[in-house]
């Protein structure tokens, strides 16, 4: 409860919240203006008994019911300054506001926060990204928002992580392309250039998803993200290489070229022009 005690002077107030957003009957009780912190108290309470947190899925669907996603953005600003101030802990309480959250925007930065502010397990130190990974990978529901969070990242570090997903079915991938709407960067192209090469019957997904890409980004980067991002002074973002987009169609162009049909080609070259 110490999480608590640093931050909050009633904890018995927090306490009664969570009480009553576990309760079937007392839940509905809850008003609009206290569900901001109903919210955060479960999620807090529940960040270290998987128990809860699968609880708190369902709590997160009527706090969203309840609630405006401006409320529901200022929420996830207060809740990820207390996650950063104790250096991770807590972290995965985080995933209903990703998983759960019907406002896209607003999912998507929850995904990243939960990227970026993990605590690093012993094995890997993106031990966020390969939460969210496995959310995809387990969850045929998971919102697309996880994927393109992480992919939005630039950082090629993520790529071996995104590995246990070629596993899907082709036809879960095929949505996942149809779905995939993110501004071009390094790693989100050669992601698509991998499941590509893997399943050449996805060209047409692969070709619209890398169109949508290509004409959304003024330039292609790979960069490294400060990861967790409150172990440093200052959290910039590094880039590390760049280029045009007909440069960057020029580096696919290899790839491509073998699978696509010359109309796709043509697409994706246009996207990149």
């Amino acid at each position: 409860m110490g999480i608590f005690q640093d931050n909050f002077s009633s904890l018995s107030e927090l306490e009664r919240l969570a009480a009553m957003a576990h309760d079937p009957v007392r839940v509905h009780e809850i008003g609009a203006d206290q569900w901001p912190l109903a919210m955060m108290a479960c999620a807090l309470m529940a960040s270290n008994d998987e128990e809860k947190q699968e609880e708190n899925l369902g709590i997160y669907r009527i706090f969203a019911e309840k609630t405006t996603p401006a409320a529901r953005k200022a929420s996830l600003a207060q809740f990820t300054r207390f996650i950063s101030g104790r250096k991770g802990e807590g972290w995965k309480a985080l995933l209903p506001y990703a998983t759960e959250e019907p406002d896209a925007a607003l999912s998507r930065k929850a995904a990243l926060c939960i990227a970026t502010l993990a605590q690093p397990g012993p094995e890997e130190k993106l031990a966020g990204v390969q939460c969210l990974v496995e959310q995809i990978r387990s969850n045929e529901d998971a919102p697309i928002t996880l994927l393109e969070a992480v992919l939005s990242m630039g950082d090629m570090r993520v790529l071996p992580l995104l590995n246990p997903l070629e596993l899907l079915s082709e036809e879960r991938l095929a949505d996942l392309l149809e779905e995939l709407t993110l501004a071009a960067n390094r790693p989100a192209c050669s992601w698509v250039l991998t499941l590509l090469s893997l399943y050449p019957a996805l060209a047409e997904q692969a070709t619209a998803a890398l169109c949508r890409m290509g004409g959304a980004a003024p330039y292609v980067l790979d960069v490294v993200m400060p990861v967790p991002t409150w172990a440093f002074a200052k959290p910039d973002v590094q880039p590390l290489h760049g280029w045009t987009r007909p440069e960057y169609f020029a580096r696919m162009l290899s790839e491509l070229s073998p699978i696509l049909t010359p109309a796709q080609l043509e697409r994706v070259r246009a996207a990149f022009s």
